[in-house]
């Protein structure tokens, strides 16, 4: 009897982790990409499913299932800032399903036991931002929140070998270790404890923040001390990093700090008066400028240069001019830009420097040592002010074409006349479609197009990352995870020669790092789907 009970209670497991299995890599992923096709596909199937146990079974199938799906959503759902509410909310929780289990679902202990102990076990024995990305990636690495504040999407993160020993650091701003998170206030009750309240959370005050560097070590990323990493390596990693503003343009980054350019009660009363809003909002953005241009003594930009392959170095703009060297040798011309880009190979075998201001410009050296426009893009052709340029040579004929990452994005192909072939483009008015990086991932042996979109057949305006592959028909997807990711980098962290994504999980400054696997779990799901029906059918028919 003792050993009945015990295969039961297997049995019953092993139906809730292939539940959880199912549900999470097969049937979420194929809703979130399929919407409304994947309902009329699974309608179906659950009929299907539903009469497939025995009349005198199928009561205590079904309550299992919801019962066990219902917990783990449950689980999921707590509430985690307090280790006593996540306690007892769990609790609550696991008594009102295994209640509703045994009394309607008539499940004896050893399934009702199963069932709870496989949903506690899959929400609090592994990181569940696997479940969105193990179909093709799993998290190597995740951090903690870096940033106690109020500004958490817009700090850059950059990849650059600090220490020369061939694997890359990641380099991002945080304060998570200089500035303690404060503690939730508790509701106030009385006139002067809400005034209290009120008091000390309406200024906005200056938030200092730091330069993080986290290296790959003893198997996982470990934050490498500011103290120990020399001055002349601080101000290169400086430089590496993305040009960005956090909280432009309420707030100033200047000297390691988050400087209040406002306060949340005079900018309101200001911006309530509607004949003189706009006014105020340009006056906002000026001065911040102003202030920037000032930081930088008329310095628009300027780089030492663009890696070990480029032969432009020294680069600067300022007082409408853009100079530098090129193989070594000056150049100076006029321009427009105020913002250098990078790089990219052009038909003709040149080296061409992109540089964006009013329009989009690609300088190239001439034969006698002067820079001029080789290409151009205006604001007429696409949208420039929030757009972003990755030159890629997504065809492999050695010269580089342009992933221009905007609404909508285009890949334009630079021709000899000066023009530009759009080679592909998004959909009118898609505005989730957004390009993100050209790389290799994982072992693959040729880049590929990492790209932020929505599902396939979705309204739903939600970004997932997502790699392609260009050929003549259009875009070819090759693998897809469902979390929401920004800043993007792909680069090898662990030092293993393969790399890896690192991005950020939005609305937290939590690092990531996806490694890419070899495993085909979506085939092995459906397998797996296809076995517990078959199963379930077989069964069915043996004892009809």
């Amino acid at each position: 009897m003792r050993q009945i009970f015990k295969l039961q209670t297997l049995c019953w497991a092993l139906y809730a982790i292939a539940l959880f299995l199912i549900y999470h890599l097969l049937v979420k992923p194929a809703f979130l990409d399929g919407s409304w096709i994947a309902l009329a596909v699974f309608i179906p199937v659950l009929a299907l499913a539903y009469f497939i146990p025995r009349p005198a079974e199928r009561r205590q199938v079904v309550t299992f299932t919801l019962g066990f799906l219902l917990l783990d959503r449950a689980l999921t759902r707590l509430e985690t800032d307090s280790l006593l509410a996540m306690l007892f909310g769990a609790a609550v929780a696991i008594l009102v399903v295994a209640a509703l289990a045994a009394w309607y679902g008539k499940l004896a202990g050893n399934a009702v036991l199963a069932l709870v102990l496989v949903a506690v076990l899959a929400n609090f024995t592994f990181n569940r931002d696997n479940l969105a990305v193990l179909n093709h990636f799993y998290v190597k690495w995740e951090s903690e929140r870096l940033y106690h504040g109020e500004w958490v999407d817009y700090f850059p993160i950059t990849l650059y070998d600090v220490d020369g020993d061939g694997k890359q650091e990641i380099v991002t701003y945080g304060n998570k270790d200089e500035l303690p998170e404060e503690e939730e206030s508790k509701k106030p009750e009385t006139e002067a404890e809400r005034k209290a309240l009120a008091d000390k959370l309406l200024p906005l005050k200056e938030e200092p923040v730091y330069l993080y560097v986290f290296t790959w070590k003893d198997g996982h990323m470990v934050r490498v001390p500011n103290d120990r990493i020399s001055a002349d390596t601080m101000a290169k990693l400086q430089e590496q990093m993305p040009a960005d503003f956090p909280g432009f343009p309420y707030y100033t980054a200047m000297d390691g700090r988050l400087v209040p350019n406002v306060q949340r009660q005079s900018y309101a009363e200001g911006m309530l008066q509607v004949g003189t809003a706009p006014y105020r909002a340009l006056q906002l953005d000026l001065q911040n400028i102003d202030r920037l241009l000032a930081a930088k003594q008329g310095r628009m930009d300027e780089r030492t240069g663009f890696g070990p392959q480029s032969n432009f170095r020294d680069l600067l703009i300022t007082s409408g001019q853009i100079s530098g060297t090129y193989d070594g040798k000056p150049f100076s011309a006029p321009t427009t830009a105020t913002k250098l880009l990078g790089t990219m190979r052009l038909p003709d075998g040149r080296e061409g420097l992109l540089a964006q201001g009013e329009q989009l410009s690609v300088y190239a050296v001439q034969p006698d040592g002067s820079l001029a426009e080789a290409y151009t893009l205006t604001t007429k052709q696409v949208s420039l002010a929030n757009s972003e340029f990755i030159p890629a040579d997504i065809d492999h004929d050695n010269t580089d074409e342009l992933l221009v990452a905007g609404t909508p994005s285009y890949i334009l192909e630079p021709k000899a006349d000066g023009g530009w072939q759009i080679l592909w483009a998004s959909a009118e008015g898609d505005e989730s479609f957004r390009f993100s990086n050209f790389a290799m991932v994982g072992h693959d042996t040729e880049p590929e197009i990492i790209a932020k979109a929505k599902s396939w057949v979705s309204s739903n305006p939600l970004r997932y990352v997502s790699g392609f592959r260009y050929t003549p028909d259009g875009l070819e997807q090759l693998w897809r995870v469902y979390l929401p990711l920004l800043n993007i980098q792909v680069g090898d962290v662990d030092g293993d020669k393969e790399n890896e994504i690192i991005a950020t999980s939005y609305d937290t400054h939590r690092l990531l790092v996806l490694k890419q696997h070899d495993l085909p779990v979506l085939p092995m799901v459906i397998l797996l789907f296809a076995g517990l029906l078959g199963y379930g059918i077989a069964r069915r028919f043996r004892h009809a």
